[in-house]
């Protein structure tokens, strides 16, 4: 019997209600007993043991937000008409008054101040990974759509690996100012997801994509995930390739650009 994604996502987001409903709270906020770094509160609603330190949320070590299913962002795949991915031909069409004029006719596109799609992917380690885990953590989140063929995507995630700038330099959009961006991501002091949605071959990215990807340009504090059914270029409309938005702790979007690093970068630099 085939289940839908939807059925699945909707059945994700009801075991988390009620496993949030359950909560024990004699675990304080901060107390983590078996040291892997989640909070026993943490653990508790994910159903990883407090007290058995191979017992973890994320292998990657990624957060972990109890509070996520509080966010009311769109839920993918999307569904027309009126959401944001949807074809439009004025601003009464989409639920956020947001028409945008394209080559191929008008699409309902997220922006800024939009709450960033509900997404799943498998990450590098083979886990599956909701990007809501990343909100409510106090720092501000770059999510980069790409590819595995995007030579710039290829230059950028080496930069991130390596600190290297000698062939992402070469490209005229690269400004000196980015290079904080590395130091940034290594200390901790802001997320970086890349979401990769097709390999080599323009076929739809998996667990190996990722995984290759990360092993190729591994950095330990980027999470890398697959998006198998290309569901956030669509929903964002991306028209190049990498594209990368700034969101806000909140899941907000600072930027609403369907191509290109810039908005976002200038404004992580303080270019902005």
């Amino acid at each position: 019997m085939m289940v839908s994604r939807k059925f699945l996502f909707l059945f994700f987001i009801t075991l988390q209600f009620c496993q949030h409903s359950s909560l024990d709270h004699k675990f304080t906020a901060n107390n983590d007993t078996d040291g892997d770094g989640y909070t026993d509160l943490q653990e508790q609603h994910a159903g990883s043991d407090p007290h058995d330190s191979s017992s973890i949320i994320y292998e990657g070590g990624w957060p972990y937000n109890i509070e996520k299913d509080e966010i009311m962002g769109p839920i993918l795949p999307f569904t027309c008409p009126n959401n944001t991915g949807c074809e439009c031909n004025d601003d009464s069409e989409c639920y956020n008054s947001n028409c945008t004029p394209m080559p191929s006719g008008g699409y309902c596109t997220p922006k800024v101040g939009d709450t960033f799609a509900h997404f799943y992917g498998v990450d590098q380690y083979g886990e599956m990974v909701d990007i809501y885990d990343f909100a409510n953590q106090g720092k501000m989140i770059l999510i980069e759509f790409g590819a595995v063929w995007c030579n710039p995507c290829n230059q950028l995630s080496a930069f991130f690996y390596n600190g290297n700038t000698k062939e992402i330099e070469k490209n005229v959009w690269w400004k000196d100012e980015y290079k904080q961006i590395k130091n940034k991501i290594d200390n901790g002091d802001i997320f970086f997801i890349t979401v990769l949605y097709q390999d080599e071959s323009k076929n739809s990215a998996g667990y190996e994509t990722v995984k290759n990807w990360h092993e190729k340009y591994p950095n330990n504090n980027i999470a890398v995930l697959a998006d198998q059914y290309k569901d956030l270029p669509l929903w964002m409309k991306s028209t190049g390739y990498p594209c990368i938005n700034l969101l806000d702790e909140n899941m907000k979007l600072l930027t609403d650009t369907q191509r290109g690093l810039a908005p976002a970068f200038n404004i992580i630099s303080g270019l902005k």
